[in-house]
């Protein structure tokens, strides 16, 4: 039990972290904070992003698919942006 307390302590600090470069500016950090605070906001998210996206004034490109990923007590998914090459923009398309 102690290590599964000290285990979701790590990652806690991990997001608050997370969430405070995120900063509550944004309509996207917005979002996120709610969802980490609110289960309805979050099961939203994960089932229909896109939807919830758009509610929440979050404005992407044409063509822009999002997944949505929880994480757990034990598992962290980490996104890696696209590799920028000499070939590839470093920014969407306008």
């Amino acid at each position: 039990m102690a290590e599964s307390q000290s285990l979701r302590s790590s990652f806690r600090r991990f997001f608050e972290g997370y969430l405070s470069s995120l900063g509550g500016r944004s309509a996207f950090g917005r979002l996120i904070q709610q969802a980490v605070d609110d289960d309805n906001v979050r099961r939203n998210l994960i089932d229909s992003p896109m939807e919830t996206l758009a509610a929440a004034g979050v404005v992407l490109h044409e063509g822009v698919v999002v997944e949505v990923l929880e994480n757990t007590d034990r598992v962290i998914h980490i996104v890696l942006p696209p590799l920028v090459t000499a070939e590839s923009p470093r920014s969407f398309p306008s």
